[in-house]
């Protein structure tokens, strides 16, 4: 990616800086949430995955100044979790698996595949219809990616130990599945893949809606 970026000088809308201060890429821990089951009519207590953290990215020249707190920062926090944890004993195994979806659109008369930048958008309606469903077992849990054509799904609470839990994989990632293709386009596609490989090579018209690439840092 960071090849890409420097090759291609894709601009912000579309690829985020690595550097985003606030985004923590994958730490997957468990949160105990408060929800009310109307089936049952009762308050309950659920574990959801917790990910990656929305935020505002910094621009290449602001982010260059910061690296060195972020490295530091990073290791400290490290070795305060480590710390922190170091002695537990028989805790329960908790954990997840994440989905990376490419958003395309399909354009059949000029036989021609292009980002789809409503990444955004689209993971925004998929959580509020989340929220229709948020009494049920099984769920999903949608967050952004680095590019504005991506989203990730991983299942809206972790599996646990259990062996009963490896049945669950297969069947959330179904239903991910089933529920991003609710939400788009007719002439858009959601494949399961991590990069565009025509990205950048088709200049200005790579994109829906068509954003210029090219500048500076390319130079």
């Amino acid at each position: 990616m960071r090849g890409s970026r420097r090759l291609l000088n894709i601009p912000p809308p579309i690829i985020r800086p690595i550097q985003c201060l606030f985004c923590i890429r994958f730490l997957l821990v468990s949160l105990l949430t408060l929800s009310w089951n109307p089936r049952s009519r009762a308050w309950a207590f659920t574990l959801q995955m917790g990910l990656l953290k929305v935020g505002v990215p910094q621009t290449w020249d602001k982010s260059k100044k910061n690296l060195n707190y972020v490295r530091e920062a990073g290791v400290r926090q490290f070795i305060s979790t480590y710390n922190r944890v170091k002695d537990l004993k028989g805790d329960e195994l908790v954990w997840g698996d994440e989905i990376e979806y490419g958003i395309f659109v399909l354009d059949h008369e000029n036989k021609r595949v292009r980002i789809s930048l409503r990444a955004k958008e689209i993971m925004d309606k998929l959580n509020q219809n989340e929220q229709v469903h948020i009494h049920e077992s099984e769920g999903c849990n949608w967050v952004p990616e680095y590019g504005a054509w991506m989203v990730e799904a991983t299942p809206s609470r972790p599996y646990t130990g259990y062996s009963t839990d490896l049945l669950r994989v297969e069947r959330n990632m179904r239903l991910r599945r089933k529920r991003i293709l609710s939400v788009l386009k007719p002439d858009e596609i959601a494949p399961t893949v991590a990069v565009f490989p025509l990205l950048g090579a088709m200049g200005d018209d790579g994109s829906v809606p068509a954003v210029p690439v090219g500048g500076p840092v390319t130079e």
